[in-house]
């Protein structure tokens, strides 16, 4: 399990290296923001249409191998950006990242379920989020020191060359499971549990990927440098490490409290950016942002994916996740129309904490009504979800 936790953490990290450099860069070869949004979701395109393969494929076939050529299009994306340069290569790059992290991360979070002590999935998805939470700390502090001392193009040359670095450690010894001889089981999709938590990030991934991509530009026009939004996402990435362990051990028996509760901190900070954009508000704004984060994520990956079946693991983790890139795919061309019609990006960022807020509640009122129809009882915990026989490991 630790060998996984490291290669998703370093994977991570150089992701976040180059992923909020690339609405400055496009800015800066001349996109107008509505095709700067089609650039940085184009990326979730590709990771759409693959995700349920890749999933059935880490059922079926190997999660390590998965994982490998998952980091085999990581560089290849990273390297057309620094090969080829342009709004083109960023609209190419962002396809090949797409297939990449789909391959990926699906395989990485069933192995950490594949892995878990039996009642310590959430914790166990909280290790995981711990690791992917240093990378995301690391990764854009790191990338904005490389870009203001080398440039764009050599800093994504760097960060294709690293992940091929990676690449031998991620070949691990699998947990044993016994799919390998069975048809493709689609069983847990309609499970309800998994379908709030997904539905829920979905939404949430939408607030959070629009503002992103337009909060780093609007500080690339209002004259600040790379390294202030590095910082930005560098401090919630960070803020997000206190809790994520305990939010994991908390979330094996509540999951769906600590995803509501989580998303409504979030709308908090939402609301916070929204009002002052401008560093160092900023970075208490992402204080904020990152305590919900390390709160929801592992609440929902838990929600989702604490009472899956080992036959359709792979499946349902990719489904899950598949919700960052629907999200990733909505929000930057939504607040890219809403910016390019009103003129206005703080007017975008009005959208953000109430997009948030309608996450928090997709969990909130159906945990509600579930604890007045069974009082003490919450969705997804107590000995009554349970998982049948066959889910066990």
């Amino acid at each position: 399990m630790w060998r996984i936790n490291i290669v998703t953490m370093l994977f991570f990290m150089l992701v976040q290296v180059v992923v909020p450099l690339i609405p400055r860069y496009a800015l800066e070869v001349g996109a107008e923001p509505f095709i700067i949004g089609i650039a940085v979701s184009s990326i979730s395109v590709a990771a759409i249409l693959l995700r349920p393969f890749s999933g059935i494929a880490s059922d079926k076939w190997s999660r390590s191998k998965l994982m490998l050529l998952g980091m085999a299009f990581g560089v290849a994306a990273y390297g057309v950006l620094y090969a080829f340069g342009g709004i083109n290569a960023v609209i190419v790059s962002r396809l090949l990242e797409g297939i990449g992290v789909a391959l990926f991360v699906p395989s990485s979070m069933a192995s950490a379920v594949d892995m878990a002590p039996e009642g310590k999935v959430g914790q166990a998805l909280g290790w995981r989020s711990l690791m992917v939470g240093i990378g995301f700390s690391v990764g854009p502090a790191l990338g904005s020191v490389l870009s203001e001392s080398f440039g764009y193009r050599p800093t994504f040359g760097i960060a294709a060359g690293l992940i091929c670095l990676l690449i031998p450690l991620a070949v691990f010894r699998e947990a044993r499971r016994v799919t390998r001889d069975k048809g493709v089981s689609f069983e847990g999709l309609r499970e309800r549990n998994f379908l709030l938590a997904t539905s829920s990030l979905v939404v949430y991934a939408v607030a959070w990927m629009g503002l992103l991509t337009f909060l780093s530009a609007y500080l690339k026009i209002l004259g600040y440098g790379d390294i202030e939004i590095g910082l930005f996402v560098s401090i919630q990435a960070a803020a997000s490490l206190v809790l994520r362990i305990l939010a994991g051990r908390v979330s094996d028996s509540h999951p769906a409290t600590m995803t509501w509760s989580g998303l409504l901190v979030i709308s908090l900070s939402f609301l916070l950016i929204w009002l002052n954009q401008v560093p160092p508000f900023l970075y208490f704004s992402a204080v904020i942002f990152g305590i919900g984060v390390g709160i929801f994520v592992p609440g929902s990956q838990t929600m989702a994916l604490a009472r899956s079946p080992a036959r359709s693991r792979g499946l349902l983790a990719s489904i899950h996740t598949m919700g960052v890139d629907v999200g990733n795919l909505i929000g930057p061309i939504l607040f890219g129309a809403v910016i390019q019609s009103t003129g206005s990006y703080v007017a975008s960022f009005a959208m953000a904490p109430a997009i948030a807020l309608a996450a928090g509640l997709i969990v909130l009122v159906p945990s509600a009504m579930g604890r007045r129809a069974k009082p003490g009882a919450e969705p997804g915990s107590g000995p009554g979800s349970e998982p049948a026989p066959e889910a066990k490991r």
